[in-house]
């Protein structure tokens, strides 16, 4: 085997097992989509796992490391399995080192983490770590026009945003809330109260604007798969749609984010492909 091809592997164990929905759509794409794809995401996710798992005092280091080894990536000299898998994927994409560099400076930020105080502050954070991973995928899926980006970032708004809510328990625990601080103020939620197992008054309000937010930019991204190459339309429809269900069951009960972790079962996940597969060849025969 290959050392490329084992890196490639490697990126694709890191992206299935750490990312179980962002991943579904994945699976449709072309195997080189599929493998730059991987190699992007598993980097990010890397380098995001570094902030999460170690205190501020030790993660100033190997970030500087992670964004050495992005150099090396780009000028074709890797030393890290994964940068040798995002080497590949850049000398066949139009993939921007900018990218992976807004997404670092954003792990920094959140090593020295402030609440967002308004939406204004939550859209800077997300175009910060969410969207960087949405012009990486774009740039391989073929997606090149202006408004491809806009809507990627649309897109990649409402998938952070239902992660957001998803794991809003889980992030209070570990001292971080991306909640916007005056959307808490004006629901009358204090931070404490994100950590209990019964919402509290205005915990459903609390939720439901950040459910309606969300669903604004799900709306909003709607005619995305028409803008990219129509070997990638099936993923992002995927990956749109992995999403939009999870939004929908914490919408149907804001509190479960609080008992247990809002997803879908495997089986779940296969019947969304189905059915999306199904829409599109629809689609296809319309066109």
């Amino acid at each position: 085997m290959s050392a490329l091809v084992q890196a490639q592997e490697r990126c694709a164990q890191i992206t299935r097992s750490k990312g179980p929905n962002f991943s579904v759509g994945f699976e449709l794409l072309p195997t080189a989509k599929k493998a730059a794809v991987h190699a992007c995401y598993a980097f990010c996710r890397l380098v995001d796992d570094l902030v999460d798992e170690l205190p501020a005092s030790s993660a100033a280091d190997p970030l500087e490391e992670w964004r050495e080894e992005l150099d090396r990536a780009f000028e074709g000299q890797p030393r890290h399995e994964v940068g040798v898998a995002l080497a590949a994927a850049a000398d066949c994409y139009p993939i921007r080192k900018e990218s992976f560099a807004k997404l670092i400076r954003g792990c920094e930020e959140d090593l020295d983490f402030h609440a967002p105080r308004d939406l204004a502050a939550l859209g800077h954070y997300c175009d910060l770590v969410a969207t960087p991973i949405g012009e990486m995928s774009l740039a391989i899926f073929g997606g090149s026009t202006a408004r491809a980006k806009w809507l990627g970032r649309e897109l990649s708004h409402a998938l952070q945003l239902t992660n957001i809510l998803r794991d809003v328990r889980e992030d209070c625990r570990r001292g971080r809330v991306y909640l916007p601080a005056t959307w808490l103020a004006e629901a009358g939620v204090s931070c404490a109260e994100l950590d209990q197992d019964q919402p509290g008054a205005g915990f459903t309000a609390l939720m439901e604007r950040g459910i309606d937010r969300a669903r604004e930019h799900y709306r909003n991204a709607r005619d995305l798969p028409g803008l990219v190459a129509e070997d990638s339309r099936a993923a992002v429809r995927l990956m749109a749609g992995v999403y939009e269900e999870i939004l929908d069951r914490i919408a149907h009960d804001p509190g479960a984010v609080l008992r247990q972790r809002v997803g879908l079962s495997a089986s779940e996940k296969t019947a969304l492909v189905q059915r999306l597969a199904g829409s599109s060849m629809a689609a296809g025969g319309e066109s």
